[in-house]
């Protein structure tokens, strides 16, 4: 499963000797599952991470457990995620019956939100009090490293980008659109940062649209100016409509992408293209492929140091170890199809495949 921002954050403190203390976990919910019965159990939670454990939640009490615990009649104890835990204590803290009779801690578990209790034995300990899984105030806030990861998040993906292997290629076959007489693309979405081909979206043989060919080609060139002065293409004859990409693009804005010469009818278009990273926030996934925990890690804690440095600049030694791990993820991301042909194809003869 991908790395959550916030499980990159946490390794990020430790690298910077700062655990960050987890939140007390909030009271569980209690179910009943089987046969109930008048016993009254109490239940507490208690987050974990590398450091410590958290205070232990409030408790919360079921007064229809069934007589007996078991693999039939058992309750489950589900609660909600605390950001940063890598795993959770269940505790019984009281029972007035028999089977289980004992309280303490019951199990263990990593990160999931639930336990069927279905008689394990306590170890009579207390739940604990007092939190020893971090500091309260840290130097960094959560907000600062987790605005440091995104960016350097965004720093792989341009230099990923510009390898041209299509890790962040859409297929957009839905909303795009060139309307009749016009010469500027509808519907363009609003991640789209680079395009990299446009063709109409029914290239079946019995559509008219098939014949008609997109090409970029520069706005300001001599053939786009003779485009733009002919009149509207025919539907049925087809030919070549050149297209440029105007203005800013993702993320200030969708890109303009305009064509010549118009064409007669409308076309329904497929788009390929680049997409930006979306809003990234601490439940995401890390975005970036190609094993690159590490070197987010690495950017995170450069950065950082930054805040502690009199010239505020990143710590030399971590970013160097980002720009070594950069560069060897680079190098692991391409090329990613290394299956050769057994023999090279002439000069001309993919030209003739279709005309046998």
């Amino acid at each position: 499963m991908a790395t959550t921002f916030n499980e990159l954050r946490q390794l990020v403190r430790i690298r910077l000797l700062e655990t960050y203390a987890l939140t007390t976990p909030g009271s569980p919910l209690v179910t009943q599952v089987g046969t109930p019965s008048t016993k009254i159990i109490t239940y507490k939670i208690v987050a974990l991470n590398a450091t410590g454990h958290s205070a232990a939640s409030q408790g919360t009490t079921t007064t229809a457990a069934a007589a007996t615990l078991n693999g039939t009649n058992y309750n489950q104890i589900n609660w909600q995620a605390v950001p940063g835990a890598t795993g959770y204590e269940v505790w019984r803290t009281a029972t007035n019956g028999t089977a289980p009779t004992t309280t303490g801690l019951i199990g263990t578990v990593g990160a999931v939100l639930t336990f069927n209790d279905d008689g394990d034995a306590g170890d009579s300990a207390t739940a604990p009090t007092t939190n020893t899984s971090g500091i309260a105030a840290p130097f960094w806030t959560e907000q600062e490293l987790l605005d440091i990861l995104i960016l350097g998040a965004k720093d792989l993906w341009r230099a990923i980008i510009d390898l041209h292997q299509g890790h962040f290629t859409t297929i957009d076959a839905t909303n795009v659109s060139l309307a009749a007489s016009g010469l500027t693309l509808t519907g363009v979405p609003a991640d789209c940062f680079r395009v990299l081909m446009i063709e109409p979206r029914d290239l079946s043989t019995t559509s008219s649209t098939r014949y008609f060919y997109f090409k970029p080609k520069s706005y300001h060139s001599i053939g786009f100016q003779a485009a733009r002065s002919e009149p509207a293409l025919n539907m049925s004859t087809g030919s070549t409509v050149y297209y440029d990409i105007l203005n800013a693009g993702s993320p200030v804005v969708a890109p303009s992408i305009v064509v010549a010469p118009a064409v007669d009818t409308a076309i329904l278009l497929r788009l390929v293209y680049v997409h930006v990273l979306p809003t990234l926030l601490e439940t995401d996934s890390n975005p970036i492929p190609g094993e690159s925990d590490n070197a987010l890690v690495s950017w995170g804690v450069a950065w950082a140091r930054a805040k502690e440095r009199e010239d505020h600049s990143p710590d030399p030694g971590w970013f160097a170890t980002y720009s070594t791990d950069k560069q060897s993820l680079l190098t692991a991301l391409t090329p990613r199809q290394e299956q050769e042909e057994e023999y090279a194809e002439g000069m001309f003869e993919g030209l003739f495949d279709g005309w046998n």
